[in-house]
């Protein structure tokens, strides 16, 4: 069996005494001398398997902020990033967040995985506009959109892509696939593409994080977004997806794509 790495703090405890309590095998988890990794991700745009740059703000497990760049957190990026091509994944609409983007500069990718209404719920239209319109990337699903749509007073998706101009929109539905927004030549182009095979899930657990993942790693190395794109990408997410769907727990242990890089 492989060995598990949990971080030596209170969330690190947490999450072994819910492993635990829920019957699982504990014996091949040690603790390593630093915090437990939960964060938003820096990936630059030139070694994905290097040492990317992590920095956690929000821990789930805990309810407390964390801060791995110092004692205050960072509303520019560290000098060595400055000039990278950089992808900032975002799921939370906090302050520090928006200052975070809004300081950065505009050649940055802003990618935003909008997974439940609470990440949302109490802003105003015009606050999350601010976000929305530093945004490149965004995934949504199908349980968000009514509030969201609500709350930015647009009727639909495409009203949604074109109102903010996002380089690439993604609304997952769940076992019934996703729907893709993009522009292709200057026409804003809709595929609503559904996997050839439904397995039975053992645990959707990280079903939805896989699924953006790979898409988000795929866009980060496309030279083009259009039809062809869309479709192959949507295979690899969707395999990726799968494969957590068919095992409890959320990790993919290998991925098949992507090995000659």
């Amino acid at each position: 069996m492989h060995l598990v790495l949990l971080g030596n703090d209170k969330a690190g405890k947490i999450a072994l005494d819910s492993l635990k309590k829920s019957g699982t095998n504990v014996d091949n988890i040690v603790f390593e001398q630093k915090p437990t990794n939960i964060m938003n991700i820096i990936i630059p745009n030139s070694k994905l398997e290097d040492n990317s740059v992590l920095h956690s703000w929000y821990d789930p497990i805990t309810l407390n902020y964390t801060m791995n760049f110092s004692e205050n957190l960072p509303i520019t990026l560290p000098k060595e990033l400055q000039d990278k091509m950089l992808y900032i994944i975002l799921d939370k609409f906090l302050p520090v967040n928006l200052k975070f983007i809004q300081n950065i500069s505009a050649d940055k990718k802003i990618c935003l995985d909008i997974g439940h209404i609470r990440f949302f719920e109490h802003f105003t239209k015009q606050y999350l506009s601010q976000f929305l319109e530093l945004a490149s990337f965004i995934q949504i699903n199908d349980n968000v959109t009514e509030l969201l749509f609500e709350r930015l007073q647009v009727k639909n998706e495409i009203e949604f892509f074109e109102k903010f101009d996002f380089d690439l929109l993604i609304s997952t539905k769940g076992k019934n696939g996703a729907f893709f927004l993009f522009k292709e030549n200057g026409i804003t182009k809709i595929l609503d593409l559904a996997p050839q095979m439904i397995v039975q899930a053992t645990d959707t657990s990280g079903a939805g994080d896989a699924f953006f993942s790979t898409t988000l790693r795929e866009y980060a190395y496309a030279t083009q977004i259009n039809t062809e794109f869309i479709k192959s990408t949507f295979e690899l997410a969707n395999q990726s997806s799968r494969e957590v769907l068919s095992h409890l727990g959320s990790r993919i242990e290998k991925l098949n794509h992507r090995q000659n890089l």
